[in-house]
């Protein structure tokens, strides 16, 4: 009996577990949010809003492995597949980040966030997250 309501609990969290992640896709997020590339190698982080010395709508983009894949985090603003702005770590060594670089964009704007493997003139897998200034 006891295995059974474990059993029961254990299905009854994954079941949970799996509507949260189904429910998130697709939303925009606000404040400071970081995504990992693909192979967890490195990080795009988005900054909505100023705090001490880092700039609002921002991006920067880390390169935490030493893989020979660079990070970059790029904005696209319309949603049209162009990247509006632009960050990366080409040319430099693992565990770099770049510099922030921040913009004005009108507050309470979607604005989608890639962050794109890269080397050289390459580009692997990306990941993307909407994000709100």
């Amino acid at each position: 009996m006891k295995s059974r309501r474990t059993a029961a609990r254990a299905l009854a969290t994954g079941v949970c577990a799996i509507g949260l992640v189904v429910g998130l896709q697709g939303q925009a997020w606000a404040g400071t949010v970081t995504i990992f590339a693909p192979d967890g190698a490195g990080k795009g982080t988005w900054n909505a809003d100023p705090d001490g010395s880092t700039p609002g709508d921002a991006i920067r983009a880390c390169d935490t492995k030493a893989d020979g894949w660079g990070i970059e985090t790029a904005l696209d603003y319309n949603y049209d597949g162009v990247m509006d702005r632009r960050v990366d770590t080409r040319g430099h060594a693992a565990g770099y980040c770049s510099d922030w670089l921040g913009g004005d964009l009108k507050e309470g704007r979607t604005v989608r966030m890639y962050v794109t493997m890269v080397a050289g003139s390459s580009f692997g897998p990306s990941v993307y997250i909407d994000v709100v200034a």
